[in-house]
């Protein structure tokens, strides 16, 4: 509409060509084109008036539309902004309660620390942090499973020979009987009983009668008369044979393993170790398991395995002759006196030994809880003046003199005590009884030689009835580990109530209280 009138207007200004005005023309022009303007000027007033009224209208309705969603968002806010001074006031707390449960777990580890300290010799008697492992107990069923394959080719390599056919091994010692002492790495122990090749016979020489052990066993070999199975054994009768025709045939083992007529300890432990090495060469296990041989001595080894996970057990190898088919062999061990005939073997008690601890197994409740018995002790009795063997000879006295229902758990401080006094007892008597000699009281299932039963008992102590002084020493010992234990009874007496005193655990078969 503006602009209609501005061009009107301009109209009305612009003359046509040639066209004159007179002067009240003129003035007529000049009053419409002022009344133009004001109507102009109240024009864009009222343009201007409307464009504001319709302005404020729209900001009406906008405020009235976006109100309500204006409460909405005030209480979002508020709600998040108290959640977050809540967030602040908790964090600032935990932060306060930390600190504080630092502090105190701080100051309850100098405790136990100290605790620990002033209980480091009660804790020698504890058994819950005494035990074996499954996976020690594996491992002994492993070793004895890999070693019978190995043995096997072992009998393989000699079966057209004259030497020794070596025999399915037997584990013994410590780590088969199910406790070793906790300072050592369990070194798990085979006995290799040996037969006489085709052709030959072993004789057990035991010396003079009555001494048990034996002082100076031998084994004595003898070669056997074949004629008439000469097709059979696949060799020629080394007794009535020229000595022409034994060339063509391998030497008797007279004349490979023997010193004289017996076999030599030394000169069979070389041969087995190269019968091993060969025999490891033909496992399936040799491609991912690597086998050192470390020896001892001159009489017996010890075999370093390793598997591809650099997993290392030891393995030591005994070998020996069974005697009379009982579980008394003729050993290869090391013997106690130095400079040992190399012809001299030893009479060992380990096979009857871990027979007796299969047989208390069999019996036994509470999986074999006796077993920590022998492992404290042996952990207690480390550096002092009894041996291992020792101690486990008393372990298996008591083992038959009280019920195994009296070695559970709960009465372990109790038979602690007892082994102890038993000890006592011995070294004051300077007496201590070997447990398969002149004992009537061995288990049924462990076979032994007839001089076993019927000899007078072989007392492991003697060496204390001929030394006076070393007897008192030992004495002095073990009144200092029985003050120790008697501390921990007492300490036990006032931690709970069903644990036994001191009085009750002198009484030993005394179980019920």
């Amino acid at each position: 509409m503006a602009l209609a009138f501005l061009f009107s207007l301009l109209a009305q200004r612009v003359p046509c060509v040639g066209e004159e005005f007179d002067a009240d023309t003129l003035k007529r022009m000049q009053q419409h084109e002022v009344y133009l303007r004001e109507q102009m000027a109240k024009l864009l007033l009222h343009i201007e008036k409307k464009n504001t009224e319709e302005s404020r209208v729209g900001m009406q309705a906008l405020l009235c539309a976006v109100w309500p969603y204006w409460k909405v968002w005030s209480a979002l806010f508020l709600t998040v902004l108290l959640l977050w001074f809540t967030w602040k006031i908790y964090k600032k707390f935990r932060a306060v309660e930390d600190s504080s449960d630092e502090e105190s777990s701080r100051d309850e580890e100098e405790q136990q620390k100290q605790e620990e300290e002033v209980r480091e010799e009660d804790d020698l008697f504890l058994p819950d942090t005494l035990w074996l492992s499954q996976i020690h107990r594996g491992n002994c069923d492993q070793i004895l499973s890999l070693f019978g394959y190995l043995i096997q080719f072992c009998q393989y390599l000699v079966s057209d020979t004259s030497y020794p056919v070596p025999q399915r091994p037997i584990g013994v010692g410590s780590a088969y009987e199910s406790w070793f002492p906790l300072e050592d790495e369990p070194v798990f122990c085979l006995l290799v009983p040996l037969l006489a090749p085709r052709g030959h016979v072993f004789h057990l020489d035991l010396g003079a009668p009555g001494e048990l052990p034996a002082r100076n066993p031998r084994i004595r070999v003898e070669l056997e008369c074949t004629c008439g199975r000469e097709q059979e054994m696949g060799m020629q009768c080394f007794l009535h044979t020229s000595a022409e025709e034994l060339r063509n045939q391998q030497p008797s083992l007279l004349h490979s393993l023997c010193t004289g007529s017996y076999l030599d300890v030394e000169k069979t432990a070389r041969w087995f170790l190269v019968l091993i090495r060969n025999a490891w060469k033909c496992m399936p296990e040799s491609a991912t398991c690597s086998m050192n041989v470390m020896l001892l001595s001159r009489r017996s080894c010890r075999l370093q395995l390793t598997d591809i996970n650099n997993t290392t057990v030891f393995v030591e190898i005994v070998f020996g002759v069974q005697q009379d088919r009982t579980d008394i062999f003729l050993s290869s061990q090391e013997t106690e006196v130095a400079g040992t005939p190399s012809t001299t073997w030893t009479q060992s008690c380990a096979v009857a030994e871990a027979k007796f601890f299969q047989h208390v197994a069999t019996h036994a409740q509470e999986d074999n809880f006796y077993l920590r018995y022998a492992q404290v002790g042996a952990h207690i009795l480390a550096g002092h003046s009894f041996s291992t063997y020792e101690l486990k000879t008393v372990l298996m006295h008591l083992l038959t003199a009280n019920p195994l229902e009296s070695w559970h758990g709960r009465y372990f401080l109790q038979r602690m005590d007892d082994t102890l006094r038993y000890l006592r007892c011995c070294v004051e008597e300077k007496r201590l009884d070997h447990f398969l000699i002149g004992n009537e009281k061995v288990p049924a299932e462990i076979t032994l030689p007839q001089d076993f039963q019927a000899s007078q008992p072989l007392n492991l102590l003697q060496h204390l009835a001929e030394d006076p002084d070393r007897c008192e020493q030992v004495l002095q010992e073990l009144e200092e580990l029985q003050d120790q234990l008697t501390s921990l009874l007492i300490y036990q007496k006032c931690e709970t109530s069903t644990c036994p005193t001191h009085e009750h655990a002198g009484q030993g078969g005394d179980d019920t209280q």
